[in-house]
């Protein structure tokens, strides 16, 4: 069934290094608005929309700035996949002219970062999709041994590299998720990993090794391999892996009916873990409320920060409708070792005060509106149900609905951590000082990103890491 059997496959845990940052950029005005309020800039700095007077510009400007964080700060090159080679024309002009500057060779915007003298970009290339959530949609990353490659060449030494693509039903089917229908939504992997094989240079293909000046990434081993997945839905945001066999998720979404009905949770474990080369599966019971977009993805809640570490949303308002979610996550957390045996450490992070949709986001939402609510059953082989109350149709919004925002959702780039910021006084503060104590070897870089999170998601989300390879 798979090409990497039990063990032979790897997902490596977010700190290791990366050679790019994956982005889908926002085109739905029907999840992103099309007009706002200014002020979306790095650490509350910036011009709000940038100039760019096309839809979804709000969103799109704080996407930039998100792009701009991990390229500077982050030290990594970043992809922004557009929905048409118009888009990409227009956004290759906006970031040269935010960067001040002309260039001949228009899909790369280039800085050095000083702490590694490494050249880094951020490309623009052409990628259709539903929606823009990559770390849903695009290619979960793992290494393997022992695969085929073109079905006759062998790699038995250094790990090859496979993007795994998951089926993918837009977060429920067409009665329960979140658009329909989603076939853009399930070609980005294999779309993304042929524009990558195209960009990256191969072994033995050393005549392209001047596209990139940097030894450390010139050239890389073999090309990704694409392993489809039809028999199994999964987002990439309802996993978090510590590198050494322990994946993290949430029964709420894992086993949701509108995702796998006809496996049991130990069939999915069994899933996970030989696709993933696991051999620990520590399972929440729910993610942040309000997620009822994702039926409560883990990347929200609840990720590792280091072996044997969990970074876990938290709140002391006992009023919150968090506040037992979060108590019940940390309770699970508490019972569990990891695959290596470790107890686990928790880091509470903070969330900002509540926060809901204005009448104004609402009314600049295209099909801005009420949706119908059902009620979701999950269950399990363990006897393990929930009821799960969340809207039919996710992408319409109601003046007052609560925001799941969460400062949990950050990117771990190779240098920094791009942090959410919500513009809340005390936890914007709270949540850069707690991260420099869990990260104190890395840059924490605060993105105000209000508008991404209104359609849903936030900078975890809208990303995915494409692992460093090496020729040794």
């Amino acid at each position: 069934m798979s090409s990497c059997g039990s063990f032979s496959c790897h997902m490596p845990a977010e700190w290791h290094l990366h050679d790019a940052c994956l982005i889908l950029y926002p085109h739905n005005p029907g999840v992103f608005r099309s007009e706002g309020i200014s002020g979306s800039g790095v650490c509350g700095d910036g011009d709000g929309n940038g100039g760019d007077i096309n839809k979804c510009n709000v969103a799109r400007a704080e996407v930039r700035n998100v792009a701009r964080a991990i390229q500077i700060a982050g030290g990594e090159d970043v992809f922004l996949f557009c929905n048409s080679q118009e888009e990409a024309r227009t956004l290759e002009e906006l970031l040269q002219k935010e960067a001040g500057g002309e260039d001949e060779d228009k899909d790369k915007a280039e800085i050095t970062n000083p702490s590694t003298a490494r050249t880094c970009r951020i490309i623009v290339k052409v990628c259709n999709s539903d929606d823009s959530w990559c770390r849903d949609t695009g290619p979960t990353f793992v290494f393997a041994k022992n695969i085929n490659i073109d079905d006759a060449e062998k790699i038995t030494s250094a790990p090859s590299l496979v993007g795994i693509d998951w089926n993918f039903n837009a977060y429920g089917g067409p009665e329960e998720g979140c658009y329909w229908p989603c076939e853009l939504d399930r070609k980005v992997a294999g779309s993304m990993i042929s524009i990558l094989n195209e960009y990256y240079p191969h072994e033995n293909e050393h005549e392209h090794a001047h596209e990139h000046e940097d030894p450390v990434m010139a050239p890389v081993p073999v090309r990704i391999q694409h392993e489809k997945i039809e028999d199994f839905i999964l987002e990439g945001g309802s996993i978090h892996t510590d590198g050494e066999g322990t994946i993290l998720t949430t029964k709420e979404c894992l086993l949701n009916s509108n995702r796998n009905p006809h496996l049991s949770k130990s069939q999915i474990e069994s899933i996970l873990k030989e696709r993933l080369g696991a051999t620990k599966v520590i399972w929440l019971p729910l993610g942040i409320a309000c997620d009822d977009d994702t039926n409560g993805h883990v990347d929200n809640i609840a990720t590792f920060a280091r072996p044997g570490e969990v970074v876990l949303s938290w709140t002391d308002d006992v009023n919150d409708v968090n506040y037992e979610r979060f108590r019940m996550a940390e309770e699970a957390l508490g019972k569990e070792c990891d695959a290596k045996g470790r107890k686990m450490k928790v880091h509470r992070l903070y969330v900002p005060d509540p926060m809901h949709y204005t009448a104004r986001e609402v009314a600049t939402l295209e099909g801005g509106g009420g949706g119908d609510e059902i009620t979701a059953l999950i269950s399990a082989d363990d006897g393990f149900k929930i009821g799960v109350e969340q809207e039919a149709e996710a992408c319409e919004r109601c003046e007052g609905e609560r925001l799941a925002a969460s400062y949990v959702n950050y990117y771990l780039a190779n240098n920094a951590v791009i942090l959410p910021q919500f513009g809340d006084a005390k936890y914007d503060k709270l949540a850069i000082a707690t991260m420099k104590k869990i990260f104190p070897n890395l840059d924490i870089v605060g993105v105000y990103s209000r508008e991404i999170l209104l359609g849903g998601g936030n900078i975890h989300c809208i990303t995915q890491q494409l692992p460093r390879r090496h020729l040794s």
